[in-house]
Parts: structure tokens; C-alpha cells; sequence
């Protein structure tokens, strides 16, 4: 009976990005996996998002909802074994881990809990999605035949999640957030001076050569008249070449990790919120000798795909 029941009957899927400042999220309703309606919101509070959450999950009677994780302590080791977090450097911490083939993701117990308690009295929340198990999702879709070492990235508003596979094993995970490794990061390729064998990234130019590309997007004349420049698409140039640095830099990490020796990155994707400029694109594909493909994702729908994927 409830078999058939949720054949006939319309189910919601919620999926839900919570902000200081703003927060979205996206409803679709399905029935017998066909889309009936779909629609995005956005918040400039948090508690608005949540009271929307209840409101419209009240009218059905099979509904899921789904958050994405931002909380720092979390990350990916290459081993389904627990006891291997002490060898990859893991702080001690109480963890929760789920598996994605080879690998263990995993986040602080404190946030898993804090994020289930704050939604009970919202209907309660079913899946908690890192941006490591979005990433995968997208990488399990592919139809991968061969054993080529590739480097996969998916950005999201200041978060990075880099994997790297041979084919769809994962070999490395590193999540990065600008806004925290910003100083670490800029001090880290100010010192590197070492060559990788066969794959040399010059870190050290990268100054002098982001100068090319930047005046190749920007294109600014003298102008008397201010009003030419445009500042969001400036920012937008600039978080980009922000995102090739921090790739760059975590390529130097797995190089440099005795584990990983002999292994050679082969070919990118970069799955990004927000398109990539060509420029930035450009750049990185030069310094890091690479092809790169880069995709646009949308994180909200996403995250919907993957709770279909789960629930069938």
C-alpha cells in the first residue's frame, strides 16, 4: 500500500544552502519520478529560510530535505578504515564518517548533531550533503574507461573541494576555504622554490605571470569617466584567479606527498557555480600543463538529484 502510495502521490525535495547573510534554497516536486514544478528562493535570514522549509513541507505527505555542509572540520582520506585518520594527520575529534568507494568523508560530530537538532523543529532533515560527496556524485556519473590520473574541483561561493582518481578511485581529497587560507596560502607560494619533476608549476611567477591574463579580461583604458569599470565582473575576475591559485597550490601538496610519488595528474574538471572567465581557464591550463574541461553546476539542484539518487 505504501508502495503504491508513493507512486501516486506527489513527493517534495528540498535542498537548502543556510548564510549569515543570505541563504537559498529550491523546492521541486515529483511524481512517479516526473517533475511537476520547480522553484528557488532566497533569504536574507536563515530563520526565514527554515520557516519556509516547514511551511511548505506541511502540505505533503512524503517529503526530503537535504543541507549543505560548510563547517570547516571536515575533509576526505583515501582509506574506508577509521583508524587511518591518525596517518593522514586528523585531529583527534569525534567524527562522523560516511564512505564514497574507497574513501572515508567525514565531519565533526558536533556540526552533524547541531545541524540535525536545529532542523527537528523544522520537519526534520535527511541528508547533510559535504561538498566532497557532491563532487563524487558528479564524478560517478561519468563514463570513465580509462586509468588516467585526473584532478576533479567543484567550487561553491569561497569553498573548494579537489579530488584526485584514478579512474573513479579516489587518491586525494583537500578542501579549501579562501577566506581562512588566504594568508597560509599566499605565504606557502611566496616560499616554494622547489621544481616538480616533469610538472613544474612555477608558483614562484605566479605574480608576474597572472599579469597577462589580467589585462587581457580587464582590457581598462584612462577614462575620465569611472562608470566604464565595472567592479562585480573585476571581483568575479579576481575570485577566479584566487581558485586557480588555490589549485595550484593543493597540485604542489600532492606532488610533494611521499604517498602519492610517481603519480602524475593527467587531465581537470572544474565544476564551479559561477561560470570560469576563458582567461582564468587560460592561465591555468598554462601553469599547470593541463587540459582543462570546466562546468558550470547548480548546487541546489545537484544536491536534489542526489537525494533521488538515495532514496530509490
Amino acid at each position: 500500500m505504501l508502495f503504491l502510495l508513493k507512486k501516486i502521490l506527489p513527493r517534495l525535495f528540498i535542498s537548502v544552502i543556510l548564510g549569515d547573510k543570505k541563504s537559498v534554497l529550491k523546492t521541486s516536486v515529483y511524481r512517479n519520478q516526473k517533475l511537476l514544478s520547480s522553484s528557488e528562493k532566497t533569504f536574507n535570514k536563515s530563520e526565514k529560510a527554515l520557516e519556509h522549509v516547514k511551511n511548505i513541507s506541511k502540505k505533503f505527505l512524503f517529503f526530503n530535505t537535504a543541507l549543505f555542509l560548510d563547517a570547516k572540520e571536515q575533509g576526505l582520506i583515501p582509506s574506508t578504515d577509521e583508524k587511518d585518520f591518525e596517518r593522514f594527520d586528523i585531529g583527534k575529534m569525534s567524527l562522523k564518517s560516511i564512505t564514497l568507494n574507497n574513501a572515508l568523508v567525514f565531519a565533526a560530530t558536533e556540526h552533524v548533531e547541531y545541524f540535525n537538532e536545529l532542523f527537528e523543529d523544522y520537519n526534520g532533515l535527511d541528508f547533510l550533503y559535504s561538498p566532497f560527496a557532491l563532487l563524487y556524485y558528479k564524478i560517478s556519473k561519468k563514463n570513465i574507461n580509462d586509468n588516467k590520473i585526473t584532478l576533479y574541483a567543484y567550487y561553491y561561493n569561497e569553498i573548494l573541494a579537489i579530488m584526485i582518481c584514478k579512474n573513479k578511485t579516489i587518491l586525494y581529497g583537500d578542501l579549501i576555504f579562501f577566506e581562512q587560507e588566504s594568508e597560509n596560502t599566499e605565504e606557502f607560494l611566496n616560499e616554494s622554490s622547489e621544481n616538480i619533476p616533469n610538472k613544474e608549476l612555477e608558483l614562484d611567477n605566479f605574480n608576474e605571470n597572472l599579469e597577462e591574463p589580467l589585462n587581457q579580461e580587464n582590457n581598462l583604458e584612462n577614462s575620465d569617466d569611472n562608470s566604464e569599470f565595472n567592479l562585480e565582473d573585476f571581483n568575479q575576475f579576481s575570485s577566479n584567479m584566487e581558485l586557480c591559485r588555490y589549485i595550484i597550490s593543493s597540485i604542489e601538496k600532492f606532488y610533494k606527498d611521499e604517498k602519492y610519488s610517481g603519480t602524475f595528474i593527467e587531465h581537470m574538471y572544474i565544476y564551479s557555480e559561477k561560470e570560469l572567465g576563458i582567461s582564468a581557464i587560460e592561465f591555468l591550463e598554462d601553469e599547470t600543463f593541463l587540459e582543462i574541461t570546466a562546468k558550470q553546476v547548480n548546487t541546489l539542484e545537484l544536491m536534489i538529484e542526489l537525494m533521488q539518487k538515495e532514496i530509490q
